[in-house]
Order: structure tokens, then C-alpha cells, then sequence
């Protein structure tokens, strides 16, 4: 009730006529509103009503008498600049009041509803609701695809109702960074939001989007009549569709679609007729008769370009079976085939190599199977176990002890698998009685002998044999 009672009273003297006190103009309220708490948006959406609409509708009426000023009035410019910046001080513009109350890092306007704030924004103006949306995306990293979708119909409605080519000209270009950058908003809502006659540019980014690479290079090349573009839009979406100077190839080398508007026509049509006016009728029909030459000629041109300077990325076999039999044979033609000659040639020497390699792999690990498989022990019936001397017979465990480091041409010991692992517990005992006798400044590992007589020094003759075969007598 209070805060309601205070934004009333501060709009109330903001809008008497005989401004003498502190509180003239929208300034007050505007400053008010910044100390409400998040709880409270609702009043701050009420009463930040009034500063906005006042702030456009000055906005408005400059426009208006900056149209219908004359340079006679250019004598009492600096004099009405004075007054009009001592107004803004009380006045603030509505991008102003935007940036204080909603696009702010207050702890109040980071809580506000930001679908509720754009759409309260939306209402009053587009632009405005690209400049709080584009705080909330740089500033906030919001990915809500609603307000990414917001952010494109905003876009498309200032670019429908801007009078100005130079602004209409900026705002494409943002709009056309937003569609290539955001990855929230909704293609098919986009899609659908364009019209039918023009933002072809835009169209293809959003069908790039979608994958519909082929449909999007249709637009660049006919309707838009602009082939660099269409070769930067290969460039562009190369990972994503690896065969797309194909399809640009296929399309150069077609008849245009009836489906969509053939503003390159017209183009052909102004280039041809400024080279050579129209003054009996005669040059008219001959640009419309030859129009599909030139076409041809320019096409396939560009395309002699694409093959040359991007043959990496163009298949022989699919870029062959695309080009007309009629083609002319030029020097671009000559590098490309030139180049995938090449490149088959490295790829066949590359394949030599590795196929070598791979046999001299193959050659090794037989040589090394072959060392491996000639190792094997006897034990036969009466073999013995060196350890407790009994006799090894079939249906017992047994272990192969290789030779040791200091006598690798030894033969292998086989022992009964319970005598090698009451050996290996008793080397482990010794090695840790030695380690105490260390600790504790005693003997080195000479003077320390299990029970066997066998020093922990020759522990490690005792492993296990990992490659033996083994063959019974």
C-alpha cells in the first residue's frame, strides 16, 4: 500500500503542469522504482508504464520536428540543444529507463520474470524489447528458447516497420548475426515468421539451420543473385554438410527453380541493358531471348572457379557426373583435375606405405609367436620337484620357474605349484625381516638367508614362467 501510494503521489507531481518543485518530470519515479524489491515487479510494471510511453512520445515529436525543420533554423541550434539536454535530465529516454530498471545487475531486476518483462516491452516497443533482450543473452547467458524466439520477432517487426534503408540495412545485418550465433530459437517458428517477397538472406540461414542446404543455396544464387555469398555459405557449413560445393555445383549447373522469386534475372537483365540501351525495342528482345545464355556463361564460369579453388572438397566421380558434356574445357578445369589427380596419386602412394608397414608388422609378431612357441619343458612321470623331491605326476599343480638373469641359459625348473607358493611366503617373510634389520641399522642382504638357504636377493627366480609350453613324456 505505501509503495503504491508513493509511485502515485511522484506521477501525479511529475505530470502538474507548474513544475516548480523537486519532483517534475519522469526522473523521480524512474529512481523510485529502483528501490522496490523483487516482490514487487507488478507495481514496477505499472508505473514504469507512464515514464516509457512519455519518453516515446518525445521521442516521436522530435522526429517529427526534426523533419519539418528547415536549415533556417540551424542559427538556433545550439541554444534549443541546451534546453532540450537541461529537459533530459528530468525526461530520461525510454532506452535509458530500460537500461536503470529492467537491464541492470540489481539483484531485483535479475529475479524479474524475463518472459513477462519482454513481453510487457514488446507492447510499448520493439526496440526496446531487442535492447532488454539483448542485455539478458550478452549479460545473463539466458537460454530460454522462448525469449531467443521473442528476439526474432522483434527483429522482423523492426525491420518491417524501419523506413530508412540505412537502419533496415542494420538491422538485417544483427538479425543475421543473431539467427547464425543463437542456437535456442525455434527454425520452423522463424521460418514461418518471414515473408514470402524478401529476406532471403535470412531464409537460407534459417534453412542452414534446419539442413536444408540445397533449398538455401537456391535462394542465394537466384533470389538473392549474389554467388560470393553462396560460396561463403559452403564455406561456412562445410562441417556440417561435407558435400556442400557439390550441391552448389549441381545448382549452377541447372535451370532455376519455378518455386522461388528469380531476382537474378532482373539483375542479368539491368547489367546487360546499362552496357548497351534500349532505344528501338531490338535490344530489349535480344536480352530476353539471350537471357539463359548469360545465365549459363556467368554459371558456369563461377563454377569453373569452385572446382579449381576448392577441389579438395569436390569428388571427382560426383563433380564429372555433374558438369554438362558442352562445358568448356578452361584453365580452372585443368587445375582441378589436376589436383585430384594428384591427390589420387598420394592417397595410392600413402596406401603402399601402410600396407608395407603392415606386412613388416605381420612379418614380427610371427617371428615372435615362432620364439615363443620353440620354449617347452618335459615332465615326464618320473620327474621330480627339486623343492620337496617328491615325483610330479599329471593330476598335479605345478608351476616353471624360468632361469634366472645371471644364468639365462639354465633349463626351466618345475616345481609342485604348493612348493612354489610356501617358497614365495617364505622369501616374503625374509625380505621383511631384512627390511627390519635395516630399519634398525643390522645386516645387509648378504648376511640375511631364508630357511631354504636361498638369499631374498633370489626372489625373483621364482616367478612363474608366463610363456612355457609344456609337453607330458
Amino acid at each position: 500500500g505505501l509503495y503504491r501510494n508513493a509511485l502515485q503521489l511522484l506521477q501525479t507531481q511529475g505530470m502538474a503542469e507548474p513544475q516548480q518543485n523537486g519532483l517534475r518530470g519522469t526522473f523521480p519515479i524512474v529512481r523510485y522504482l529502483l528501490r522496490l524489491p523483487s516482490a514487487q515487479y507488478e507495481l514496477v510494471l505499472e508505473y514504469a508504464r507512464w515514464p516509457l510511453q512519455v519518453g516515446l512520445e518525445r521521442e516521436q515529436a522530435e522526429r517529427t520536428a526534426s523533419g519539418e525543420s528547415g536549415a533556417a533554423e540551424n542559427s538556433s541550434a545550439t541554444h534549443s540543444s541546451v534546453m532540450s539536454d537541461d529537459e533530459d535530465e528530468d525526461w530520461p529516454k525510454p532506452s535509458v529507463i530500460v537500461s536503470m530498471v529492467f537491464a541492470d545487475d540489481r539483484p531485483a531486476a535479475v529475479s524479474f520474470p524475463r518472459t513477462r518483462v519482454a513481453s510487457y516491452l514488446r507492447q510499448l516497443s520493439l526496440k526496446l524489447t531487442v535492447q532488454y533482450l539483448a542485455y539478458v543473452f550478452d549479460t545473463w547467458d539466458d537460454t530460454t528458447p522462448a525469449l531467443h524466439d521473442d528476439m526474432v520477432a522483434a527483429y522482423l517487426g523492426l525491420v518491417e516497420e524501419n523506413e530508412s534503408r540505412d537502419d533496415e540495412h542494420e538491422l538485417r545485418r544483427r538479425l543475421q548475426l543473431f539467427l547464425k550465433t543463437s542456437h535456442q530459437y525455434s527454425p520452423e517458428k522463424a521460418l514461418a515468421r518471414l515473408p514470402d517477397d524478401r529476406l532471403f538472406e535470412e531464409r537460407a540461414l534459417i534453412l542452414s539451420r534446419l539442413g536444408r542446404h540445397e533449398q538455401a543455396l537456391c535462394l542465394l544464387v537466384f533470389s538473392v543473385a549474389d554467388l560470393a555469398l553462396a560460396e561463403q555459405y559452403c564455406v561456412e557449413n562445410l562441417d556440417n554438410c561435407a558435400n556442400v560445393f557439390v550441391l552448389l555445383l549441381g545448382i549452377l549447373v541447372s535451370d532455376p527453380p519455378t518455386d522461388i522469386a528469380d531476382n537474378e534475372a532482373e539483375q542479368i537483365r539491368a547489367e546487360e541493358a546499362s552496357k548497351e540501351p534500349a532505344d528501338d525495342g531490338k535490344s530489349t528482345d535480344f536480352l530476353q531471348k539471350d537471357l539463359e545464355a548469360v545465365r549459363t556463361r556467368m554459371h558456369r564460369r563461377f563454377a569453373g572457379h569452385l572446382l579449381s579453388k576448392y577441389h579438395q572438397n569436390i569428388p571427382a566421380n560426383s563433380a564429372l557426373r555433374l558438369l554438362p558434356l558442352d562445358m568448356e574445357f578452361t584453365h580452372d578445369i585443368f587445375v582441378y583435375l589436376r589436383g585430384q589427380l594428384c591427390a589420387l596419386d598420394q592417397d595410392m602412394r600413402a596406401s603402399n606405405v601402410v600396407r608395407n608397414l603392415r606386412i613388416g608388422e605381420d612379418f614380427q609378431a610371427r617371428r615372435q609367436l615362432q620364439r615363443l612357441q620353440s620354449g617347452y619343458v618335459v615332465v615326464s612321470d618320473t620327474r621330480t620337484c627339486p623343492q620337496c623331491l617328491k615325483r610330479i605326476g599329471s593330476g598335479t599343480a605345478f608351476a616353471v620357474i624360468p632361469p634366472s638373469r645371471t644364468n639365462p641359459g639354465d633349463a626351466p625348473v618345475v616345481v609342485h605349484y604348493s612348493c612354489w607358493q610356501r617358497q614365495k611366503s617364505a622369501l616374503k617373510l625374509a625380505d621383511a625381516a631384512t627390511s627390519r634389520l635395516h630399519a634398525a641399522g643390522g645386516f645387509g642382504d648378504h648376511d640375511v638367508e631364508n630357511e631354504d638357504g636361498v638369499s631374498p636377493s633370489a626372489s625373483e627366480s621364482f616367478a612363474p614362467a608366463a610363456r612355457v609350453s609344456l609337453k607330458w613324456a
